[in-house]
């Protein structure tokens, strides 16, 4: 399924009746508590969604009970291998990103586990924008602009990512082969010291995702100047895409979506998604979401799926191109 594709399938799930008023509540899908593991600390992004997702999951399925277990390390690698080895009873499932699922086994030699055949896709959640930004100290405002200054500085053509082998990186390789100019990534540990780095004019570039940078942007201390996509973000549509301007092969938006151990039952999927559908239909998340720079995807187990097998396909051809080798 391509950028197009999946934008009218979740157009077309968006415009569904039953996403147009709230759904009734559907029946427990497992008989006992649901541990939902992340990937990530407390306090994250990814961990807040949670959170926040089943707070109205437990609601929205007469009662259940979900508990969030955080398991962080290694980009999600490490609740990834739990959730593999876990019973297939619908007792354990895990809110993922496509870094997890997708990245890791790309760029991790000992990751123990294959995205497409070791989960169980269970329902979409969101999908978000990486983009790209330059210290206000640059004075840079356009992409034609940034490629000028780094044929005219080649030796200063640094941006910094928020983790060694992340989607980022890759966009920074894509980016300078484009403009002819080698780029040089500077990995950090997490986002937050990157876009310190990119504030202090450290870093004069950096790619992350729109949430860690959007709020800096609007304030003048950063400049966004392209954000993946193959359209331009509803929460900042001032940001052109890459696409737009150009650049192939940065259209695929990343994403979040549940997961389980490969094997669950088509009723516990059917329950589940249902009971997604329902909360992500309601204003009041989707406004948090759109806070947090995530844009609603609820799209079918099925079309969660495709994100994977798509992803793994663009993302792994992309890798190699680069020369990165797998650690």
């Amino acid at each position: 399924m391509n950028r197009r594709d999946f934008g009218q399938v979740l157009a077309a799930t968006l415009l569904t009746p039953a996403l147009a008023a709230p759904l009734a509540a559907t029946a427990k899908p497992y008989n006992g508590p649901i541990r939902v593991l992340v990937g990530f600390p407390p306090g994250g992004a990814t961990d807040v969604v949670a959170r926040a997702l089943i707070d109205k999951l437990g609601k929205a399925m007469d009662g259940q009970v979900f508990i969030v277990e955080n398991r962080p390390g290694a980009g999600g690698q490490i609740a990834a291998q739990l959730l593999k080895a876990a019973p297939p009873d619908g007792s354990t499932i895990m809110l993922s990103i496509d870094h997890t699922q997708v990245i890791v086994p790309l760029t991790i030699a000992a990751a123990g586990y294959n995205p497409v055949t070791d989960f169980t896709a269970l329902a979409g959640v969101a999908t978000y924008y990486n983009v790209l930004a330059v210290s206000a100290r640059t004075g840079i405002k356009t992409l034609p602009e940034l490629g000028a200054w780094m044929k005219a500085r080649p030796t200063e053509a640094n941006y910094g990512v928020p983790a060694a082998g992340s989607v980022p990186q890759f966009i920074g390789h894509i980016v300078g082969q484009s403009f002819g100019v080698p780029m040089n990534s500077v990995p950090y540990k997490g986002g937050a010291p990157m876009v310190q780095d990119l504030l202090a004019g450290q870093v004069p570039i950096g790619i992350a995702s729109m949430t860690e940078l959007i709020e800096y942007h609007r304030a003048g201390k950063v400049r966004i100047l392209a954000s993946s996509g193959a359209e331009r973000s509803r929460i900042a549509p001032e940001i052109p895409t890459f696409l737009e301007l150009g650049f192939k092969g940065i259209d695929k938006n990343p994403w979040l979506a549940f997961f389980g151990p490969k094997g669950m039952s088509p009723d516990f999927v059917a329950q589940f998604d249902r009971g997604v559908k329902t909360v992500l239909a309601q204003p009041d998340l989707q406004e948090r979401l759109a806070k947090m720079g995530n844009e609603v995807a609820p799209v079918p187990a099925k079309d969660v799926q495709q994100w994977v097998a798509d992803a793994s396909q663009h993302w792994g051809q992309v890798i190699r191109e680069s020369g990165f080798k797998p650690q």
